[in-house]
């Protein structure tokens, strides 16, 4: 079994994410300055990832995936900066598509042989973390930009929405295959189904999660978007704590939940 650099695999399903979300926001809403913020975000991680994934060897392909991802994001930045959203948007597909096939690579190589429900709990959980994280980014906006309409908030609002009932739906599924015990006792230093572990990732991860972001909803109604942004940063903390206790789970089970 190939061993993934957890450091690469987290910052990897954040920039699916980002990438994702940003393809999901009309640019005729939104100024392009925000999407150019957007790759150079995207841009950071996957340098971190590369540098992750070099340090700790493994396989090559791997490593030149996110190092291609990197450079088409820094082709995307470009294009934003430049005002060219056509080309922009393209190669931002490009980088989540590479970042998709990575992830679904990395599910590959679990111990528990579900590699089909590892891949899409990975998608789905950067989904969630890169809808968060733009939500957040985009709060901040509108301090830059008051007049943009609200409508692009809320809109990123009702996705985390989507992320957090997939991702849920996903982490319940491999809950109950592993307290099943088709995957084996384990033999990390957490397991599977602990309840402090299982406990902290449903109700900090889950629960939390799905009050702040009802809790920003109604914020954005009103178009209080200072509170909506300040908001976010706990629905941030909450999605963070929830996906690095999964990543703690995994480790022994090698089942994302």
């Amino acid at each position: 079994m190939t061993v993934v650099p957890m450091l690469a695999d987290f910052v990897v399903r954040v920039a699916f994410g980002l990438s994702i979300t940003s393809l999901m926001i009309s640019w005729r809403a939104v100024p392009l300055p925000f999407f150019r913020t957007q790759t150079q975000v995207i841009l950071g991680l996957l340098v971190l990832g590369a540098l992750d994934q070099a340090r700790s060897g493994g396989r090559a392909l791997a490593l030149w995936l996110v190092v291609t991802s990197a450079i088409l994001a820094y082709i995307s930045a470009v294009a934003w900066g430049l005002g060219l959203p056509k080309i922009g948007t393209r190669t931002l597909a490009l980088v989540a598509l590479i970042a998709a096939g990575w992830l679904t690579a990395a599910s590959c190589s679990t111990r528990s042989g579900l590699w089909a429900l590892n891949a899409s709990s990975r998608t789905a959980s950067g989904w969630l973390l890169g809808v968060t994280l733009t939500a957040m980014l985009l709060g901040h906006y509108y301090l830059t930009a008051p007049a943009m309409s609200i409508e692009p908030l809320k809109r990123v609002v009702l996705l985390i929405t989507g992320a957090l009932a997939a991702r849920c739906l996903l982490a319940g599924i491999g809950l109950g295959v592993s307290q099943a015990g088709l995957l084996g006792s384990g033999t990390g230093p957490v397991a599977v189904n602990s309840g402090f572990f299982v406990a902290a990732r449903w109700g900090m991860g889950f629960v939390g999660t799905a009050i702040s972001a009802y809790m920003t909803w109604k914020t954005a109604q009103i178009r209080s978007t200072q509170s909506a942004t300040g908001i976010l940063y706990i629905t941030m903390i909450f999605v963070l704590f929830g996906e690095l206790t999964s990543l703690i789970l995994a480790v022994d089970s090698g089942l994302l939940c």
